[in-house]
C-alpha cells in the first residue's frame, strides 16, 4: 500500500466521523425540543380571585438519579425562545425515579386579588386575558439541565 492510498482512506474515515458526529448533535438537539405548556389555574387569596400561570411538561427520568428539578428554555411554535425557568419535578410529593415519569412544573406569574382591588374587575379580567394569550404560545422546552 502507498502512502497515499493511507492517507486517503483515513481522511475519508475522519470526514465521515465529522459528519456522524454534527449529524448526531443536530438530533440531540432535535429531542431536547419536548413539548410544553402554559395552563391557567384560578385560586383565591386573602385579597380575592387568584390567576396562576403554570408551565408544565412531562419528564421520563433516565438518568439514573432521583430528579428534583430541571432547568429549561421555553420557546414558541417557531420554537423562538420566550424565556427560561427551573420547574420543579413530582411525582406525589417525591422527586422522579430512575425509568419513571413525573411531571415539572412552575407558577410562571400570578395575577392576584390586589389587582382587582386596585384596577377593578374590567382591568383584572383584560390582564388576565393577555397574559394568556402570550403564555399560551410557549409549546417546546429544551432541558438545560437536572437538579437532584
Amino acid at each position: 500500500m502507498s502512502l497515499i492510498y493511507v492517507r486517503s482512506v483515513w481522511l475519508k474515515i475522519i470526514t465521515i466521523s465529522m459528519f456522524i458526529g454534527i449529524k448526531a448533535t443536530v438530533s440531540s438537539a432535535e429531542i431536547d425540543d419536548r413539548h410544553c405548556g402554559v395552563r391557567l389555574v384560578f385560586d383565591s387569596d386573602p385579597a380575592g380571585t387568584k390567576a396562576n400561570y403554570i408551565l408544565a411538561l412531562q419528564l421520563k427520568n433516565s438518568t439514573g438519579r432521583d430528579i428534583n428539578g430541571v432547568s429549561i428554555i421555553y420557546k414558541d411554535a417557531e420554537k423562538e425562545i420566550i424565556g427560561n425557568s427551573l420547574l420543579e419535578c413530582h411525582v406525589n410529593g417525591s422527586p422522579v425515579k430512575p425509568g419513571s415519569y413525573g411531571e415539572c412544573a412552575r407558577v410562571l406569574q400570578s395575577v392576584d386579588g390586589n389587582f382587582v382591588n386596585t384596577f377593578g374587575a374590567d382591568k383584572w379580567t383584560e390582564i388576565v386575558n393577555t397574559q394568556l394569550e402570550f403564555l399560551y404560545s410557549v409549546k417546546y422546552c429544551e432541558i438545560l439541565g437536572f437538579s437532584y
